[in-house]
């Protein structure tokens, strides 16, 4: 389905089925197609299609076939506006003593429980994204949860500087469930104000 520059596909992976959302393109069903995510939204409502997904996830471009597009051929999303500043205060804070260390499944699956409190995980760093909104966004995965169930990384925001992808860390911030940053910056769960030890 396509409506405002936007296309929806409902897409089959691992016997599992879930909807992306792109910039317009002409798929066809049947196709193999490949494609880089850009993030998950849950309880999402389209206007222009007057239909609410449960979860979809946007992605950054596709390609036909197993092979993923070129990045300098992948289509920017449609949004221009920049997102929200954050107005809270960009310094380090004093988070206390987590309440447990957690693999990143765990965390996903008892979000709810954990909402709001200091949490640890250990592992390797997958994915650092510098200076965005004022802080680093630190991806972290450990083998745990899978990526058809949408449980297998989570984000830790964090001021704190040296960190690199590939290093071994415990990660810890304060878990919070259904993040909104705007202009479509959403996210079911992530960790903020997050320190790390090697």
């Amino acid at each position: 389905m396509s409506s405002v520059g936007y296309t929806y596909i409902r897409v089959e992976e691992k016997a599992k089925t879930y909807w992306i959302a792109l910039p317009e393109i002409q798929v066809s069903v049947g196709e193999t197609i490949s494609f880089y995510e850009q993030m998950l939204m849950e309880n999402f409502t389209s206007k222009s299609l007057d239909r609410t997904f449960d979860r979809i996830l946007f992605v950054e471009g596709i390609s036909k076939g197993t092979e993923l597009p070129a990045r300098e051929e992948v289509k920017p999303s449609p949004n221009t506006e920049p997102p929200k500043q954050p107005s809270e205060s960009q310094e380090s804070k004093e988070l206390g003593s987590p309440v447990g260390r957690f693999s990143v499944q765990e965390l996903i699956q008892k979000k709810d429980e954990l909402n709001g409190k200091v949490v640890e995980v250990k592992e390797k760093i997958s994915k650092l994204s510098r200076m965005i909104m004022g802080t680093d966004w630190v991806h972290i995965e450990d083998g745990t949860g899978s990526k058809e169930d949408m449980d297998n990384k989570i984000i830790f925001r964090s001021t704190q500087a040296g960190m690199a992808v590939g290093d071994e860390v415990v990660a810890k911030g304060v878990l919070y469930t259904n993040k909104d940053y705007g202009s479509g910056y959403f996210y079911p769960v992530i960790a903020e104000d997050a320190v790390f030890t090697k």
